[in-house]
């Protein structure tokens, strides 16, 4: 990986010292780029720091310059005009690496960029407003129904969550609370996978802004199922206790039944089963009497087994759940179907040998190997040509 960025933020640093004199600071500036090798920078950015070298070295010409104290011979004046040169090729060498960087994450579309995420990480303070700025544009394209076709908006959402960068969140939950579809269109899979460890993340001393996402009906329903799971979280990392959950949740049912909220519905009792809910029983069971629950989503019979099941069913609950936040991005994905390399392929073995065949011999061509999650927007494993969210996902 190139150094450049480091390079540059030491001329930056060494060109505005005031605790140095403008000779040595020429002079360490100087030596900041020496040994860069064109092969380790994009052509572009090689050739804008090579204009500001030259430019630097015209005005050098004159001055017969050995060593280091020679340079207390430049004019104060030259030396003023080299570091202002210095300090401004320093700040577009940073931008133009930072766009690169930017530019390799959008491009991970059906491979992962373990590269761009290491550098990202290696300038993760410099790194972390781009992000931002990423999730942003990306938010703003996407209202305007522009969706973008690459992929950075999406690692940023996981990056900017493993860095605990406070300063994205609303940002983030901007992008999240985008209406209809578009959460989906961004994000994929990390909308089901992903939200609610982030709010959790997040939002862990605001349960009343998640509070507001459950209840608002014009944002995606599985983005408000992701808000109510935020609180299996919280009570599994000790932030709350389950009685609590399971009050401000049955308020949140409440409110929904009385004003017939069926998305909200659903997902509220999937939570609640999670909790062995007894005392909302009276609620979930008028849900359903009420016609207000889809069945295959959840039924009954499973509340009512959660209730019998009481303390070791919120036990495994709260074992299944997943970590809260992203520790590495990097493995995180790594699994995931979108970034698998293409399968390999095997074929059905000859007719006579079909009494032997397992079926999972017979699956193995559609099926992207080491994955266990299929994005909405790849295409479908069936081979349909359609997306995945529009094929088999799609409800039948």
């Amino acid at each position: 990986m190139s150094d450049l960025i480091f390079r540059a933020q030491k001329a930056k640093t060494l060109s505005n010292d005031p605790s140095l004199k403008m000779s040595l600071r020429l002079s360490r500036c100087m030596r900041a780029f020496a040994g860069l090798e064109i092969s380790e920078i994009p052509e572009e950015t090689w050739n804008q720091l090579e204009e500001s070298i030259f430019n630097v070295n015209q005005i050098l010409a004159p001055y017969p310059l050995k060593t280091d104290e020679d340079y207390q011979l430049i004019s104060e004046a030259d030396l003023q005009r080299m570091l202002s040169l210095l300090d401004s090729a320093s700040s577009q060498a940073i931008v133009a690496e930072l766009d690169r960087i930017v530019s390799e994450l959008d491009d991970g579309v059906q491979k992962l960029p373990v590269k761009a995420i290491h550098e990202t990480r290696e300038h993760r303070d410099l790194m972390i407003p781009r992000l931002i700025e990423v999730v942003g544009g990306a938010t703003s394209s996407a209202r305007k129904g522009d969706v973008p076709e690459g992929n950075a908006h999406f690692f940023a959402v996981f990056l900017l969550t493993e860095f605990r960068a406070e300063e994205a969140f609303s940002t983030i939950l901007e992008a999240f609370s985008l209406p209809g579809e578009l959460p989906f269109d961004l994000f994929g899979d990390a909308v089901t996978s992903t939200l609610a460890r982030v709010l959790a993340q997040f939002s862990s001393d605001r349960p009343d802004l998640v509070d507001d996402l459950i209840s608002n009906r014009e944002l995606n329903q599985y983005v408000r199922w992701e808000a109510a799971n935020y609180y299996v979280h919280l009570v599994r990392d000790g932030l709350i206790c389950r009685d609590e959950a399971v009050r401000r949740l049955q308020i949140q049912l409440r409110r929904a039944i009385d004003s017939e909220d069926e998305p909200a519905i659903g997902g509220l009792i999937c939570t609640l089963v999670s909790f062995a809910p007894e005392e909302t029983l009276e609620d979930i069971q008028e849900a359903y009497a009420r016609d207000l629950v889809d069945r295959g989503l959840v039924d009954m019979g499973t509340v009512e087994q959660s209730v019998a099941e009481g303390d070791s069913r919120v036990r495994k609950a709260l074992e299944w759940c997943q970590t809260t936040g992203i520790d590495d991005t990097i493995e995180e994905l790594r699994t995931w179907a979108g970034f698998q390399e293409e399968p390999r392929r095997r074929r059905v073995p000859p007719p006579h040998l079909s009494s032997i065949i397992k079926s999972d011999v017979l699956t193995a061509a559609t099926a992207p190997q080491g994955s266990s999650r299929i994005g909405r927007n790849v295409p479908c494993p069936c081979g349909s040509g359609k997306k995945y969210k529009k094929c088999c996902q799609s409800p039948k």
